[in-house]
């Protein structure tokens, strides 16, 4: 099973216990949840690292706007996009009215320009274009090439508070002298995870 954010050894070493193919939880286990918290994450933040995620069939109004040498901008929900290529399923379409579809233009690269950076589509020839409600779908690519500490760390947290509320034979975590509670431990990690969240979430443009 592939996980992206952090590795099972990551959250063995947070916890201080073994986890390999026979012990309870085992490591498949323990990978299912990360899959779920890297899940969880991106869904929060509003963006992926170290991988890529398709969106498929963004739908986009033609707003009445211009950006000479461009063209007519849209802005799509994500941005550090992959460079647009039919071959790996990425479409740009545009509603026909005539025809009642979608005519893909990918190919025809004379009618777009792409800024994968930021995630802005600019589409030529369609500034006076009378159809504009919901006139173009988009299906891309998107996502960052590395993973931040911040976001490992906070999948690693994630991780082993769902081990610990799902028992995990432990009562307390020894620190020095001292015993901190488990409850004491999840509201701290909690508060870690929610700081990350909120450094790294997504402004989303609404038209």
């Amino acid at each position: 099973m592939v996980v992206t954010y952090c590795t099972v050894e990551d959250v063995a070493d947070f916890l201080r216990i073994p986890i390999t193919a026979t012990t309870t939880p085992n490591k498949t286990q323990v990978e299912k949840i990360i899959n779920r918290k890297e899940e969880e994450l991106d869904r929060r933040i509003g963006h992926t690292f170290g991988r890529e995620k398709t969106i498929t069939k963004e739908i986009h109004d033609l707003a009445l706007l211009y950006t000479f040498g461009w063209g007519t901008p849209i802005w799509l929900q994500h941005r550090n996009c992959k460079p647009l290529n039919s071959s790996s399923g990425d479409k740009i379409e545009i509603w026909q009215g005539a025809s009642s579809a979608y005519d893909d233009i990918l190919n025809d690269t004379e009618w777009y320009e792409f800024d994968e950076v930021y995630g802005r589509l600019y589409l030529r020839g369609f500034l006076f274009s009378i159809m504009r409600k919901n006139r173009v779908r988009v299906t891309y690519r998107y996502g960052d090439t590395t993973v931040p500490d911040d976001v490992e760390d906070a999948c690693v947290k994630l991780t082993a508070i769902e081990l610990l509320n799902t028992s995990l034979r432990m009562d307390q975590i020894p620190i020095g002298s001292n015993q901190l509670n488990i409850d004491q431990s999840i509201k701290y990690w909690k508060d870690s995870v929610e700081e990350c969240v909120l450094n790294r979430r997504e402004v989303f443009f609404i038209p």
